[in-house]
């Protein structure tokens, strides 16, 4: 995932935060993938690429003869067809993609590679001499051997370029910059729109830029002088901060009229203004090298308009039956689909909430739905989740706290082994309304992590209080 550091982005349109809602609704902080998405991989070059297969699907271009000369080893393009607001086809409208890996000059830094004139003709080189100002922005790229991420350069421009079907059109171009492990990694994207892009072709450039490169290895493979570190001590740094420099942390929405107590275990993130507009009010996520937690807690009105007219409200039913069914099956393929029995009650005593978690390491609670090799159906609906299946169940109370109530409670359990994932990875969601606000939460674990922070996020969740009326 990119981390930008301080540097402007470009204006965005209404539309970005329907976009960015189906992309992060459907996926994991800890492995940002797209909702669904096609993934490609080398060792030898020591990369992952990951490209969107919805809502706009990519596809993966055929080798080129011609790629060798420029390091290129892999490519993608989105075609547009039709153009959403008139309904007439297309003219080459849409976006391409090319990695190249080269190898990188002895010394080389970052800085450096993201200055030098070769490696920015790599991007400039379509615009024949009519790019404007290039902008550079400080980003991370995930690594994976670093939990923290990689350092990373994009450049920014707009000029004109041929297109898909080589018509001179206005052009942006992005360009992703790295280097590890003695290799310069570039890749370098077009978005070929409409005025307005109404197809969000520019912000299928933001969302690449952020998760389609992944390196696989970053470590340096120069040994270290000195004794080598105990294993007590790679043990302890590799867990983080001891937790008696923590204390819980309590978070009071007065708006909305709610409190939860964030346990001392977990870290709690700032949320980013991007993703305030879609409406995240809470966000913990960590890891470690056995596994990792994440914690969402998203928020939208259940009344909103666009452009002046009355829009339904969110269809939590759906979001929590077909369309996770459909997202969940895409990221995880193969292997086993399991779910887990819920808790008859909460573990903290003297609250009555839905909000709760399984013990996931109780092989009695938990149940294989469908066995590895067992044909699955590509569509399922809501009765298909809650009554057949059981991955999703309507609670008995809607009672979340002492005094609060909430109405179309809903929840559900699914897990499953993700592709390149340790152990599985179990995904919880929640969905309610409010007042005034439809409810959207996301609990996900991988690896071992439920052992580590397992009972934290389950005294967080059942912590939560609604209806409160507080006093100014």
């Amino acid at each position: 995932m990119s981390t930008r550091t301080g540097f402007p982005r470009s204006t965005r349109t209404a539309s970005f935060g329907l976009f960015i809602a189906v992309l992060v609704l459907g996926a994991l902080v800890l492995a940002p993938h797209h909702a669904d998405a096609k993934e490609w991989d080398s060792p030898k070059d020591n990369v992952l690429l990951s490209i969107p297969d919805a809502p706009a699907p990519w596809e993966w271009l055929s080798y080129n003869q011609q790629w060798p000369k420029a390091g290129i080893i892999k490519g993608a393009r989105r075609v547009v067809t039709k153009l959403k607001r008139t309904g007439k086809p297309a003219n080459g409208h849409g976006a391409l993609l090319h990695l190249a890996v080269r190898d990188a000059p002895e010394g080389m830094t970052l800085q450096a590679a993201a200055e030098d004139s070769d490696i920015r003709e790599f991007l400039l080189k379509r615009f024949q001499g009519t790019a404007g100002d290039i902008e550079s922005e400080e980003v991370t790229i995930e690594s994976g051997t670093n939990k923290e991420g990689h350092p990373a350069i994009v450049l920014r421009t707009t000029g004109t370029a041929a297109n898909l079907k080589a018509k001179k059109v206005d052009t942006t171009g992005y360009m992703v910059v790295s280097v590890a492990k003695g290799k310069v990694y570039l890749l370098r994207m077009y978005a070929f729109p409409t005025p307005d892009d109404d197809e969000g072709l520019v912000y299928d450039l933001d969302y690449l830029e952020a998760n389609c490169l992944r390196l696989i290895d970053t470590k340096d493979s120069k040994k270290t002088k000195g004794p080598p570190k105990k294993a007590a001590e790679d043990e302890k740094a590799d867990e983080g901060d001891p937790e008696e420099e923590r204390e819980d942390e309590i978070i009071e929405n007065r708006a909305q009229r709610w409190r939860i107590t964030i346990d001392k275990k977990l870290k709690r993130l700032e949320i980013t203004d991007e993703e305030r507009q879609d409406h995240l009010e809470l966000k913990c996520v960590d890891s470690d090298r056995h596994g990792g937690y994440s914690l969402y807690v998203y928020a939208p009105p259940t009344t909103q308009y666009i452009d002046g007219v009355k829009a339904p409200p969110p269809n939590l039913i759906k979001w929590i039956t077909a369309d996770w069914w459909q997202n969940f099956t895409v990221n995880h393929p193969k292997g086993d689909l399991v779910t887990f029995k819920w808790p008859k009650k909460p573990m903290t005593k003297g609250i009555k909430t839905f909000l709760t978690l399984p013990d996931f390491g109780d092989e009695k609670a938990r149940k294989v739905v469908f066995k590895d090799g067992k044909k699955r159906p590509v569509e399922v609906d809501a009765a298909d989740m809650m009554k057949k299946f059981k991955f999703v169940e309507k609670p008995k109370t809607k009672q979340i706290g002492k005094k609060g109530k909430v109405s179309e409670p809903v929840r559900g359990i699914m897990s499953g082994k993700r592709p390149r994932f340790p152990g599985y990875e179990t995904i919880v969601r929640f969905a309610f309304r409010g007042r005034a606000h439809s409810y959207r939460v996301f609990v996900s674990f991988w690896g071992e992590a439920h052992k580590k922070w397992g009972d934290s996020l389950r005294k967080t969740l059942e912590s939560w209080e609604f209806g409160i009326k507080f006093k100014d």
